[in-house]
């Protein structure tokens, strides 16, 4: 899961009803990258699950008993995206998507559960994202349940970084062209559904999960760009002792330029685990 799919409102979380739902033992991908005297696991998140999801393998258990955690986020920080993704005096949304892709709207729309003037205020780059969230909220995966809140939780006590700012993420959405921020919402139409993203990530499977991405125009914005600056955070905590998790969306760790590419060519050592 990237960050097209990482950012939702968090009341949208609220408006659902617990339900546990029967799915195998989730073993997402995780690496190990060593030196001497420092050891980093980095695990591929997904950012929103349904409840009684069980991903504590061997592996993550080890990886748990590490000194530090860092995330993409602080997944209690408070959230500022009305703020910054509503803008006044927008044509509503419908007017905003071309002709032959109104049926598609109404139906990401639907899987919301929201009337559809309720995105007519946002601008299109947030518009996408709260309908990213729709085939999610069918599968009643939330935030609460997703792999950042339970280890950022599980971490108490020990350090907790968040590697972005709040805010920063969604600055950096605010600030796309505005053809590539219509490009992300009408990607986001067609964009994989829930079931299909939780599989790829369940089965650790790094070609589906890169399937399920956005395409190469935006890679280069929500994907790319993030991965050069955490593998470079990464290379630079390797030259402090300990153990640290580093867990970020899955969709940092496929594809072309994934972090795990990106600490090789470093030079690092980097062996997957599960």
């Amino acid at each position: 899961m990237t960050l097209l799919r990482a950012l939702l409102l968090a009341a949208l979380a609220g408006m659902l009803t617990a339900c546990p739902l029967a799915r195998e033992p989730a073993k997402p991908p995780m690496w190990v990258v060593r030196d001497g005297d420092t050891t980093i696991w980095l695990m591929g998140s997904i950012h929103l699950l349904p409840p009684r999801i069980d991903w504590r393998s061997d592996a993550v258990d080890r990886a748990m008993g590490a000194d530090e955690l860092a995330l993409e986020t602080d997944p209690t920080a408070p959230g500022d995206f009305d703020a910054i993704g509503k803008a006044p005096g927008l044509l509503p949304l419908a007017k905003r998507v071309a002709a032959d892709r109104q049926d598609a709207l109404a139906r990401a729309i639907e899987r919301t559960g929201q009337p559809g003037d309720a995105f007519d205020g946002y601008k299109d780059w947030a518009a996408a994202v709260i309908l990213a969230t729709g085939d999610a909220l069918d599968s009643r995966a939330t935030a609460k349940n997703g792999i950042d809140a339970q280890l950022w939780k599980a971490f108490r006590g020990r350090q907790r970084v968040a590697l972005e700012k709040p805010g920063d993420q969604l600055r950096a959405l605010d600030m796309l062209p505005p053809q590539l921020q219509s490009r992300m919402l009408d990607e986001t139409l067609d964009g994989a559904d829930y079931d299909t993203t939780y599989e790829a990530w369940a089965s650790g499977d790094l070609a589906a999960i890169d399937k399920a991405g956005p395409s190469k125009e935006l890679r280069a914005f929500l994907v790319t760009a993030a991965n050069r600056r955490w593998a470079d955070w990464i290379a630079a905590r390797m030259a402090q002792k300990g153990e640290v998790l580093v867990a970020v969306g899955a969709g940092h760790l496929a594809g072309k330029d994934s972090i795990p590419d990106l600490l090789a060519a470093k030079g690092l050592k980097v062996e997957r685990t599960q």
